[in-house]
């Protein structure tokens, strides 16, 4: 059996002493996982770097096999994670939200989001808003999507603003009134898909609702925790340094 796509890769480790083990998320055919023999003239990794956009061929002789991978470099993106310390946090972010999104399954829209916000990681005040696109967008996938279509109170479309931490479901300004200390802040970019003038409390606002039902209802069923990387990032998006 055959494979051929291009993806990203997003997790690799050493199998034995001539091979690696790679997990990358092919552009048409999800997350595949396969091994990759060691070349003495490309070190222990190669063109084969987290981040990295490859072109890539699977075989294996039955499906349900692990299978090899050859591949050939599309783009790199090595230099922006060594130049950046955030830059490597967002990588390794994605790339630990996707090490336990189920294998061979189509997600596309997630690979064209994650190219994105890897193509923009030096425009801070783009990338954390595709990030928490992200999240959004994987959290949906995982199965656990969020409605943010109308006040589940009122059925409203207007001041959307609020968020149940029970249902996922969005809550308007009237709907949530009084009980806004036990709802999550829904900010504007994310209830009218506004990109412009997003402010940082915006984003972290954006960030403290993914993080509350990535942990409820992803990491839970995974006996998994909120990934160190996920956590310098909130606290570099948080700290002085960090204006857009």
């Amino acid at each position: 059996m055959n494979l051929t796509d291009e993806g990203i890769a997003i997790g690799i480790k050493k199998f034995s002493d001539s091979t690696n083990l790679m997990k990358i998320l092919t552009r048409d055919n999800g997350v595949y996982s396969g091994l990759i023999r060691l070349k003495k003239n490309q070190g222990n990794a190669g063109i084969n770097i987290p981040g990295n956009t490859l072109s890539v061929n699977w075989r294996a002789r039955l499906s349900e096999h692990l299978g090899f991978f050859d591949t050939e470099l599309i783009k790199s993106r090595s230099s922006s994670y060594l130049n950046s310390s955030v830059s490597l946090e967002v990588l390794n972010s994605i790339c630990s939200l996707m090490d336990i999104f189920p294998e061979r399954e189509e997600c596309i829209d997630l690979y064209i989001v994650i190219e994105e916000i890897l193509d923009n990681l030096d425009n801070k005040s783009l990338w954390p808003f595709l990030y928490i696109k992200f999240e959004l967008l994987f959290i949906e996938k995982m199965g656990y999507g969020l409605d943010l279509s109308s006040c589940a109170v009122n059925g409203s479309t207007d001041n959307l603003n609020w968020v149940s931490p029970k249902s996922g479901r969005v809550v308007s300004a009237l709907g949530a009134k009084g009980w806004e200390d036990r709802l999550l802040r829904l900010p504007d970019f994310l209830s009218q898909n506004k990109e412009k003038n997003i402010s940082k409390k915006d984003l972290l606002d954006g960030l403290n609702l993914t993080e509350f039902f990535l942990i409820k209802r992803v990491y839970s069923q995974h006996a998994k925790n909120l990934s160190s990387s996920r956590k310098r990032l909130i606290d570099y998006l948080n700290g002085d340094s960090f204006v857009i």
